[in-house]
């Protein structure tokens, strides 16, 4: 997991412990008297937000095929989009 991403789940959901009330959700989740409401919410942003990255380096890769394939090679930009690259799966 993307320390990034966990981050930014974080950010967006921050834990908030509620208590829980009745002794039958307290038996469902193990004894705790407390439990986090933002837990499913902050993991599936967590998820989103790694898919995300991959599509991003996905499509930056793809346009970095289309300038080697090109005529008239764009060793520049070629840089600059793989350094892109790196930034993005730096964590």
């Amino acid at each position: 997991m993307s320390k990034r991403a966990e981050e930014a789940a974080l950010k967006a959901y921050p834990v908030e412990m509620t208590p829980l009330v009745y002794q039958d959700l307290i038996d469902q989740f193990g004894g705790k008297t407390e439990i986090d409401v933002n837990t499913y919410s902050r993991c599936l942003f967590q998820a989103c937000y790694e898919q995300a990255e991959k599509d991003i380096i996905s499509i930056i890769e793809s346009r970095i095929s289309e300038i080697i394939g090109d005529a008239q090679p764009k060793p520049i930009l070629r840089m600059e989009l793989q350094d892109l690259i790196r930034r993005i799966k730096e964590e």
